[in-house]
């Protein structure tokens, strides 16, 4: 299974899966030396995650259930209160807190650390990490998807091979997980290509 995009959500599809095969060890047996593979553009996955979050907990107690406390998750503390105020050039008015701004009970938190973190339990769980592989290419064929073919490593800013070049290659799977972004390239191909806007 490749997971395409080392973010929150490409890496708790990681864990995911690796609890899902530790109760199957036939299935993960079958898919190979490397059931699940995860691709990451980044040098380190967290990398390209923004500094700051206030983070609800209530996903990441649900992926872990029983299997990691919140104490052991890299926040930073919980949230105890928060204000909003409205902002003119001379003044600060506070005002009720939206529905959508309201975070007590929430954790705060550093994305990239919350990131490198799952990454670790992706890995735990038997994922493998592909760090500084961007993935540039949706290969699809007979109506579904096969896998994707990576960026060439060692170019110089002009396009020139370097010393240490090493073309892209294919990464075919049985099983691609697209989890880019919301803006992510290869979504975009797919979403074109099968016809799913």
């Amino acid at each position: 299974i490749l997971v395409v995009g080392a973010g929150p959500a490409g890496l708790a599809c990681a864990i995911r899966l690796g609890q899902l095969l530790e109760d199957a060890p036939e299935i993960r047996e079958r898919l190979g030396e490397v059931p699940v593979a995860v691709l990451e553009k980044g040098k380190q996955p967290g990398s390209h995650l923004l500094s700051g979050a206030v983070v609800n907990p209530r996903a990441l107690r649900r992926l872990f259930k029983g299997r990691k406390r919140i104490d052991e998750m890299p926040f930073h503390g919980p949230v105890q209160h928060e204000s909003v105020y409205f902002l003119t050039p001379k003044r600060a008015l506070r005002i009720p807190a939206p529905p959508t701004m309201k975070n007590e009970g929430n954790y705060v938190a550093s994305l990239s650390q919350l990131g490198r973190w799952l990454a670790e339990q992706a890995e735990e769980g038997g994922a493998m990490i592909l760090p500084e592989t961007s993935a540039v290419k949706l290969l699809a064929s007979d109506g579904r998807v096969r896998g994707v073919r990576t960026g060439d490593k060692g170019r110089g800013r002009g396009g020139e091979e370097l010393g240490n070049f090493e073309p892209g290659a294919d990464v075919v799977a049985r099983v691609t997980v697209l989890a880019e972004g919301t803006q992510g390239h290869l979504t975009g191909v797919a979403v074109n290509h099968f016809g799913l806007a």
